[in-house]
Order: C-alpha cells, then sequence, then structure tokens
C-alpha cells in the first residue's frame, strides 16, 4: 500500500494515475515492460546528473559539501539532542562499568584524569573528573561552555556555535593544585582551579589536545578559518582551515603561533594538498608535542624544541624543525586517520593508528594499534595488540601514555574505555565508563596516569559542583 505524506497528496496521486489510465491503454506486459524502461532511463539520468553535481560540486553541492564539512568538522549544534547523539554517544560495548580490572602489583599506581561526559542534572554535560584506582572519583570539574564564555569572542561565520552546552573537553593537562588546562573543542583554551574557577581563558579556536613542555607552557592545535583563497597554496576553495601549533604560556598569553600550511608548503611538500578539494578541513591537526632535551640525544635527526605534529585528514605525522619552521621528517603510508604520536625515551615514536574504515564496527583494515617507528630506519613494529584476542578498535579519537613502569595506557574513544596494560599485552587496569541507561555511553576523549600527589589538593571552600 503506498504511504502518503498527507491526504491531498494521495488524492493527487491517484488523480493523476486516473489520466494516465484514460488517455493510454497498454497491454500488462507491454506496460510492465515500458514502465521498467521508463524507470531504468529516469534513475540512469539522475544518476549522471547527481554524479556530475557532486563530483565536481555545481549548483547545490558546493553549499551541501561544505555544511557537511563544517557541521562534522566543528560539531556546530545548539543544543539539539539528536546531534549530541550523533557525536558523543555511541552502543555501549561492554557490559559492566567502572574498574573491572585491577592487578595492583602490576598496574602503575596514581591517579587518572578521565575527560568525557558525566551525568549531572538528568543529561550529560563536559566533565572532567579525577579517578583512583579503585575507580572511585576523587574530585570533578564542571565545564558549562555557555557560563565560560557568554558571548563569543569570534566572529567568523560558526561564532556563537562552540560555547554552547553540548559541547565537549578535548585535550587536558593536571597541575598541581588542582589546577587544569584544557580545550573546550573550537572554542579555546580554558584554565580552571579546583572549584571549577576560570583563571583565564585564551580566545583561539584550540582543539583536540594539551601538551606541556618542559619550559611549562602549553601547546595545542589552533584553528583559523580563511575566506579568500590563497593563490600559493593548491587547495581551490576560498574557504579553508588555516591550523597552527600554538604555544601559550602559564598565564594565558600567546607566545608563537606556527601556521602547518606554510611549513609543508615552505618545506616543499605542497604536492599533498592536491587530493584534499573535498574539504575545507584540509589537515585536521589533532596532537602537537615538543622533543625534550632530556631524550633528544636518542634521535639522530632531531634535535631538542622540535614539533611533532598528527594530521588526521592526511593521515601524516610530521616532525617540524623548532627553530627554522621546516620539515625535517614525515611518515603517511601505512597509517590511517591516526592519532597521538609521541617521542619516546627509545629514540622511536609511537603513534595511535586508528585504521579508520569509515564505519564504527570497523577492523576491515585490522584492528586500531600503537604502531612504533625508528625515524632515522624507518624501521615499523606493532606495540600493541600482539595478539587477535587483544584486537580493539575506535574510529577516531584515542590516545596512549607511557608510563614509569614501561606499561601502557590507552584510551579507546568510542567504547568509553580506558585501560592499561603490561609490556606483555595483559590488561591490567581496566575502567568503563558508565551507560546513561539506554544503551549508550558518552566518548571518552582520553584518559591521563598522574602521580597521587597530584590528587593532594584542597577543595573544602569549593561550591558543591
Amino acid at each position: 500500500m503506498r504511504s502518503c505524506r498527507t491526504p491531498a497528496g494521495c488524492a493527487y496521486g491517484k488523480q493523476t494515475s486516473n489520466i494516465f489510465a484514460n488517455k493510454i491503454q497498454w497491454s500488462p506486459v507491454k506496460e510492465s515492460f515500458g514502465i521498467i524502461i521508463f524507470s531504468a532511463a529516469v534513475a540512469f539520468i539522475a544518476f549522471l546528473a547527481g554524479a556530475t553535481v557532486m563530483v565536481f560540486r555545481v549548483g547545490p553541492a558546493r553549499s551541501i559539501y561544505e555544511t557537511l564539512d563544517t557541521a562534522r568538522m566543528l560539531l556546530a549544534d545548539e543544543g539539539d539532542a539528536s546531534v549530541n547523539d550523533m557525536h558523543q554517544l555511541y552502543p555501549a560495548r561492554y557490559d559492566e562499568a567502572g574498574v573491572t580490572t585491577y592487578d595492583p602489583n602490576r598496574a602503575q599506581d596514581g591517579v587518572t584524569l578521565v575527560t568525557g561526559y558525566r551525568w549531572q542534572n538528568d543529561r550529560w554535560q563536559a566533565g572532567i573528573r579525577l579517578i583512583d584506582m579503585q575507580g572511585s572519583v576523587l574530585h570533578q570539574w564542571t565545564v558549562k561552555p555557555e557560563e565560560i564564555w557568554p558571548e563569543s569572542p569570534f566572529t567568523d561565520h560558526v561564532a556563537g556555535q562552540m560555547n554552547n552546552p553540548n559541547n565537549y573537553v578535548h585535550g587536558a593537562w593536571l597541575l598541581p593544585g588542582g589546577d587544569v588546562v584544557f580545550n573546550v573543542e573550537y572554542a579555546g583554551m580554558v584554565r580552571m582551579d579546583a572549584c571549577s574557577k576560570v583563571v583565564w581563558t585564551v580566545p583561539y579556536r584550540t582543539h583536540h589536545s594539551i601538551f606541556r613542555d618542559s619550559d611549562g607552557n602549553f601547546w595545542a592545535p589552533g584553528l583559523n578559518w580563511r575566506y579568500k583563497k590563497n593563490p600559493d597554496y593548491v587547495h581551490p576553495q576560498p574557504e579553508f582551515v588555516d591550523e597552527t601549533m600554538l604555544q601559550v604560556s602559564p598565564d594565558g598569553e600567546i607566545l608563537r603561533e606556527i601556521f602547518v600550511l606554510k611549513s609543508i608548503y615552505d618545506s616543499g611538500y605542497g604536492g599533498v594538498f592536491a587530493d584534499t578539494r573535498k574539504t575545507m578541513d584540509i589537515t585536521h591537526m589533532n596532537d602537537v608535542e615538543i622533543l625534550d632535551a632530556r631524550m633528544a640525544d636518542k634521535f639522530e635527526l632531531f634535535d631538542a624544541g622540535d614539533i611533532l605534529v598528527s594530521l588526521r585528514n592526511l593521515s601524516t605525522v610530521l616532525v617540524i624543525d623548532g627553530k627554522t619552521e621546516q620539515i625535517k621528517w614525515r611518515l603517511q603510508y601505512p597509517l590511517v586517520k591516526q592519532h597521538d604520536p609521541d617521542f619516546e625515551p627509545d629514540g622511536s615514536i609511537v603513534i595511535f593508528d586508528n585504521r579508520d574504515d569509515m564505519t564504527q564496527e570497523g577492523m576491515r583494515l585490522g584492528s586500531t594499534r600503537l604502531l612504533r617507528v625508528k625515524p632515522d630506519t624507518g624501521e615499523l613494529s606493532t606495540v600493541y595488540p600482539i595478539t587477535d584476542e587483544q584486537a580493539f578498535y575506535t574510529q577516531t579519537g584515542g590516545k596512549h601514555q607511557l608510563l614509569e613502569n614501561g606499561n601502557r595506557l590507552i584510551t579507546e574513544a568510542h567504547g568509553g574505555r580506558v585501560f592499561e596494560i603490561d609490556e606483555s599485552g595483559d590488561v591490567v587496569w581496566n575502567w568503563i565508563v558508565e551507560t546513561r541507561g539506554d544503551g549508550l555511553v558518552p566518548e571518552v576523549l582520553e584518559g591521563t596516569r598522574y602521580a597521587t600527589e597530584l590528587a593532594d589538593f584542597e577543595t573544602a571552600g569549593c561550591a558543591t559542583n
């Protein structure tokens, strides 16, 4: 039975059918054959027209692509629950919640800072929490973007769309005394004290990660919208995202910004952008880290102060000279939409290689993995998983941390899970976020282990969060 949106629509369809029936008398066989031929022709023409429009971005396709690019990249919703669910909530993969595995003899003792969402006032909202090894919440910071920025500090075309209640924390660093520095995604960097009081904000669209260098300064990816085509760039669209490596002082002062597109072009690698015409979000930088002097002598190709950068949309990791801002080294194949490359004390770089296959279930390209590369030789090896039974997957997001005892803390973002493995790959600590009661869990963007003493700060005078 044919479905109609309105009774009037059904009446119109019936009337139209009668008109054609009265004018043309076909035999059943001819009628069926004619309908098939006509339908196939219409479908083929529609396909050609649609393909032309979408491939070459003529007519409405350009606006459609740009709208989708913006929505996917910035998640610029205005409080609509369905949009919120689309990105931050996923089907639960695990039946339990909290700490489900803990081997005190093999796990690295400490406290874990978790960023993601928490249930409060009958809704999920952005939050940061500090948990102990048993999973008990030691402290929570309340993050309300709409109160941090009652008015947007930006004038670009998405101004006012990121300082909303549905935005989230992406990248955080815990400081002694209970202060925490973090990004509200694409809204700005914030320093907040133990009582959830804002100490300072940086009016720059920072996102994805926070790294603190040996001088105490913070580094994060930053975003700038450009509305005029740069004639020196291969990318053809007049509107594009120009990303930076941003350095911020402990007092919230911007000390330096290094434009990654400029570094790539100045280093002679501009050709990598030839196939980026379908997105304004050319690079999608998701990590910036600095090579510490204490391990620099382990890297023959690099010097202290060099900058490690992850560009997800190019499936590329770069090391950029901290002085000249030129590219010293890059790795592309076999990475697939990777996150969080880290310099390690043995002279290698370990990368959280998502192997995004464009599905939530994943694993068509193999599981997500921690991939080790020796920059001087190009040698590649898999750190984890070691066996098929250890396989895990997160399409986007995810981080890893090398701990003092040689273990690794891994964030499986879409699974809402943070787990610790020893050097043999055995899980020695496992924490899973709680569900919201309908089989969905909020993604966990980061789990980072800190020394126990960093949880020793005063909160007696704080108002209840």
